[in-house]
């Protein structure tokens, strides 16, 4: 197999993953389950349980090393200690939202400024840690334990139901698939020639940011509803928002710090919200 048709064979891969998985979610919206679930669970734990469970399932069923596409526990002490240096930068950049108008292309095109303006912080306050390549890894199966059963939420009230859905389902989940699942295929095959504060990235980060930026534009899209709206502005600064996710798994080699600055953050504030 020449490289040209290596990095084919990976692309189409992602995208296969990538399509099955929202095909799964969109289904999910159908009339009498969508009706359901939002009658009993509130929010959309079926569908960041699906962004979990598919790449999971697809690394076990082609047998390959969870450790080697960011899923492990090994060296968690590590992995919190960036979790700390970086959260104050992460958190501070959700603030303009109670501010700006993120829905119109203004709003959109600041945000993603701020975005990038956070990548080259938490870059910088990460510059001293030590690099993937000088820790160990393991595979970790067990990140999936992080999907706390949903029906729990109304049990222990809108606060808590927002902080399980976030920290426990829509951080791991996107980060499991993207940064995870894709950005590790990706990197396979197109490798990390490129270095920025010492972490070694490739176009694999890129990709994954503008397949991570386009699912976000498809936020209202479902075919089987008849519902083809494009939200393109949301794609603009959550290709940077992948960015920084995406340094972050690459420096630490795990998806778990992205998971925990990736959900954190909206899990304290959606929970605030509903108290």
């Amino acid at each position: 197999m020449t490289y040209t048709q290596s990095k084919i064979k990976v692309i189409l891969e992602v995208f296969f993953v990538f399509l099955v998985t929202f095909l799964i979610i969109w289904a999910m919206q159908i009339p009498l389950l969508g009706e359901w679930k939002s009658r009993v669970l509130q929010r959309p734990f079926l569908e960041y349980a699906v962004m979990i469970a598919m790449p999971s399932v697809f690394l076990l069923v082609t047998r390959r090393n969870f450790a080697a596409y960011g899923i492990s526990f090994k060296n968690l002490k590590y992995h919190l200690d960036v979790v700390l240096t970086c959260f104050l930068p992460v958190a501070v950049s959700c603030v303009p939202f109670a501010f700006l108008n993120w829905t119109r292309w203004d709003g959109a095109l600041l945000l993603a400024v701020i975005e990038l303006a956070v990548l080259f912080a938490i870059a910088w306050m990460l510059r001293n840690k030590p690099t993937a390549s000088n820790l160990g890894t393991i595979s970790a199966f067990s990140f999936l334990l992080l999907g706390i059963s949903p029906s729990l939420g109304p049990m222990i009230g809108k606060a808590s139901s927002a902080f399980i859905f976030y920290f426990a389902f829509l951080g791991p989940g996107e980060e499991i698939l993207f940064r995870g699942y894709i950005q590790s295929r990706l990197n396979e095959t197109f490798g990390r020639p490129y270095r920025f504060f010492g972490v070694n990235w490739g176009w694999g980060v890129v990709i994954t940011s503008l397949i991570f930026g386009f699912m976000h534009v498809l936020n209202h899209f479902n075919p089987f509803l008849g519902n083809f709206e494009l939200m393109w502005w949301w794609g603009l600064w959550t290709f940077f928002s992948g960015l920084v996710y995406g340094f972050i798994r690459e420096k630490t080699g795990s998806v778990v710090a992205p998971a925990i600055l990736h959900g954190l953050p909206q899990a304290i504030a959606y929970a605030f919200l509903e108290l």
